[in-house]
């Protein structure tokens, strides 16, 4: 999927400043008692998920994220990758040692 194009997205952001677009398609609808679908590989590196915003790309949105020591950074999403609901995302935030990604907001 282009990214240029308008789609409605997951933006999927880790505790350890990784992060990635993913289309809302790849989710499927699951009914009581689903198991869930995996939305983000966590290894080591890119830590716990820690945000997941909807979004929609095309329409020049800027996602701000927060970090636990105060620390905040503006990225365009259009810069973003597009990854696979199953894929880690890439780094779009450097933390200091011991910060973590808290929050996002548009």
């Amino acid at each position: 999927m282009e990214v240029g194009t308008m789609a409605v997205m997951a933006l999927v952001i880790s505790e350890n400043g990784f992060g990635k677009l993913v289309s809302i398609d790849e989710f499927r609808e699951q009914k009581r008692g689903g198991g869930g679908v995996t939305g983000f590989k966590v290894t080591e590196d890119t830590g716990n998920v820690a945000v997941v915003v909807r979004v929609e790309t095309g329409k020049s949105e800027r996602v701000l994220v927060y970090t636990a020591q105060g620390r905040a950074i503006l990225t365009p999403v259009d810069d973003i990758s597009v990854r696979s609901r199953s894929a880690g995302g890439v780094k779009l935030i450097n933390l200091a040692e011991g910060d973590k990604v808290v929050s996002a907001a548009f």
